[in-house]
């Protein structure tokens, strides 16, 4: 006779779908992808005894994720449940409830003494069976002291990260260039980023700030997945936690009770010293509107990005009878040639400069920028140029140049 299996964890939750598949795909981000333990291709979905808050966890034990589902829907989960845990594979229960319809869905969990887990599913009429793992065996989030704490404004931390994300550099032999670094003194957290061929540099004031001077690398991993967490909800602060080897962030939507947590181990390793390559100085500033600049790049762009051109687009100042322009070329060989002029004023020396940078670079700085102008102060062809938005003085990006050909 075929063995008979009962319920051993007590998790009986019940959500709206819509709920349930957002936190799902939160979580679902830190799932590893590859990993010779397969609880980690798994989601976990727990249950408070007392307040019956539901949570779905996950983790490749370098990034940990927890979601806690919408308050209003604790209540109705501490009405029909218990508390407990159980498992599910991430991949497939984020499948299933993209296919499901808007309605309730109510998962329950199920285990035997062959030692065999299920996790069922339902929605309207509909019932699955997901064979899951042992709750046990999933990882315990890693606890954070709270000692070195810090508050910041989800729009001060969006955009900064934004400013300087794109120039984290993607070349594993240089480990600790694939992070961001977060130094925080005296009520200013600053976040840097390099791939030695570009700079990123913002500063944040911080709405609580910890009592000692701190410093760490953050993988651009986890910055990308606070991004996505964020995302356009600038209501509200994020909490930043800080300890040896760990960081930790929270951030909470007031409004549903709803709150994620993302924990990431730091790069270990010295962070080169990039004060050093910020010019002091510089012998002219150019001022252009964001919008017409990054329009007559991303044309120039399409000359550039031909084989033999290296991305390279030169521009120069130039002064006539018609006002100041900025003259931007770019020239391929089996393509042709670019010419854009975009109208600009100007500070500093006046006779015109040719100085070479990467397109891509140049668009991606300006993309990360929200005022309607830009700054871009140069002193020599083969000097760092730095592109400084005009609203605000907390931002900056050095480009290096290329050579002139």
């Amino acid at each position: 006779m075929p063995t008979t299996t009962a319920p051993v964890t007590g998790l009986k939750v019940s959500t709206p779908r819509k709920d349930l598949f957002e936190g799902v795909q939160i979580v679902s981000k830190a799932v590893a992808t590859r990993t010779s333990l397969p609880i980690l291709g798994h989601v976990l979905i727990s249950q408070d005894e007392k307040t019956g808050q539901v949570r779905l966890t996950a983790t490749d034990l370098e990034l940990w994720i927890e979601h806690t589902l919408p308050r209003a829907q604790e209540a109705l989960a501490a009405i029909v449940g218990g508390g407990g845990a159980t498992t599910a594979p991430a991949r497939n229960l984020a499948d299933l409830l993209a296919a499901l319809p808007e309605a309730s869905v109510e998962m329950t969990a199920e285990g035997g003494e062959s030692t065999t887990f299920t996790t069922h599913v339902r929605c309207n009429r509909a019932n699955f069976k997901l064979l899951a793992l042992n709750a046990d065996e999933f990882p315990v989030l890693p606890e954070v002291s709270a000692n070195n704490r810090l508050v910041i404004a989800k729009s001060e931390l969006r955009e900064a990260v934004k400013q300087v994300l794109f120039a984290v550099s993607t070349d594993e032999s240089r480990v600790i260039l694939t992070g961001v670094l977060l130094t925080y003194k005296e009520g200013i957290l600053r976040v840097v980023a390099t791939d030695t061929h570009r700079l990123a540099v913002r500063e944040i004031k911080v709405i609580e700030g910890a009592r000692a001077d701190l410093q760490a690398v953050i993988p651009a991993r986890a910055l990308s997945e606070l991004l996505r967490v964020v995302g356009g909800n600038d209501e509200g602060s994020v909490s930043l936690v800080l300890s040896d080897n760990q960081i930790q962030f929270r951030v909470e939507d007031e409004k549903t009770g709803s709150g994620t947590t993302i924990i990431s181990r730091l790069i270990e390793g010295q962070f080169p010293n990039y004060e050093r390559v910020v010019p002091t100085g510089y012998d002219r500033k150019i001022t252009l509107e964001r919008e017409l600049f990054v329009a007559a790049l991303k044309r120039a762009a399409i000359f550039a990005r031909e084989q033999g051109s290296a991305n390279r687009v030169v521009i120069r100042s130039s002064e006539d009878i018609d006002g100041d322009r900025l003259i931007i070329t770019a020239i391929s060989d089996t393509l042709g040639t670019a010419l854009e002029e975009v109208e600009i004023t100007r500070e500093g020396a006046t006779d015109p400069v040719e100085i070479a940078f990467n397109v891509k670079y140049l668009i991606d700085v300006l993309n990360a920028i929200e005022s309607d102008g830009v700054h871009l102060e140069l002193t020599a062809p083969l000097r760092p140029g730095v592109v400084r938005p005009t609203e605000g003085s907390d931002y900056f990006c050095v480009l290096m140049p290329m050579q002139v050909v």
